[in-house]
């Protein structure tokens, strides 16, 4: 397989295009599990609002990546330079396609969602349920975004479905990843023992979710058992499955064992050592989820 340096460009806008939805998935997550009693603790506030920092940047990026989709799709197609990026011709061409389509949903969700982000107040009230609301309704259209194309484009509207809700489940526990590491650090013992605590009870709901549609999909992709061994497209759903079971590993040892030892500062640090490296796996996950939904599909 021949990887050529458009194909990288792809790539990296495919994970720009994750890492905002990750964002916005976790920090809705940790809004969820906002314990409002705390909002008048100078540092649950001061916690939050680096989040809502965190969020902007990650939309933006979002945003930036989805008006760059069309110009790079151009120049893959033309493969002339940076000429084939303003051909006239090659745009219309993309801006035609499934592709053009994909990008304008984006930038028009990533922009309403941009516009909520900053506006998010961290206490919690009408106006905070109505922001709530929307932003989480946007993250549902740009995760939907992701079966325009590629090897789920051809399905129908319930794998669609399904896909949506496995990226929203995965986003949902990927993108706690960050903010969780951060609350170590940021927040006292008594309200980081809380969070977590909270967070492991609906991490079960995520991961069951994650877990039964992710085995519905491969149902769906491949052919046969035999191919998650034989085909590229199995091999990297394989490899892809051993990370994300050292995820599911290192959880379960958070929540089991470091989270209820939260007493005082080193038991924090052992945590957020751990979390720091939970980060680290899933970074690998979502590069072989962007090359196999980028360069690789399953054989039909």
């Amino acid at each position: 397989m021949q990887v050529s340096d458009w194909s990288v460009f792809l790539l990296l806008l495919k994970l720009a295009s994750y890492l905002a939805v990750l964002a916005l998935a976790g920090t809705l997550l940790m809004r969820l599990l906002n314990d409002s009693s705390n909002t008048e603790d100078a540092s649950v506030t001061n916690f939050y609002q680096e989040l809502k920092r965190w969020q902007i940047t990650c939309v933006a990026v979002g945003f930036v990546a989805s008006i760059l989709q069309v110009p790079i799709e151009a120049g893959a197609m033309a493969e002339s330079g940076i000429s084939g990026m303003i051909d006239p011709f090659m745009l219309e061409i993309v801006w035609q396609s499934v592709i053009g389509d994909q990008a304008i949903f984006r930038i028009s969700a990533f922009f309403i969602a941009l516009i909520a982000v900053c506006t998010w107040q961290t206490t919690t009230d009408s106006t905070w349920f109505i922001n709530f609301s929307i932003t989480l309704l946007i993250l549902g259209f740009i995760t939907y975004s992701f079966t325009f194309t590629g090897h789920s484009a051809d399905k129908g509207i319930l794998v669609k479905s399904i896909l949506t809700l496995h990226i929203m489940a995965i986003a949902s526990w990927v993108g706690s990843l960050w903010p969780l590491y951060r609350s170590c650090k940021l927040l006292p013992i008594s309200v980081v023992k809380k969070l977590m605590e909270d967070f492991g009870q609906v991490a079960i709901i995520i991961v069951s979710v994650l877990i039964l549609s992710g085995i519905t999909l491969l149902l769906q992709y491949l052919n046969s058992f035999s191919e998650l061994f034989t085909s590229n497209y199995g091999q990297l759903i394989l490899l892809k499955l051993f990370f994300v079971s050292g995820m599911l590993l290192l959880g379960a040892w958070h929540k089991i064992s470091l989270v209820p030892q939260i007493t005082q500062q080193q038991n924090i640090d052992k945590l957020k050592r751990s979390i720091s490296v939970e980060m680290f796996i899933a970074l690998f996950v979502l590069i072989i989820t962007s090359v196999f939904t980028t360069l690789v599909g399953p054989s039909y």
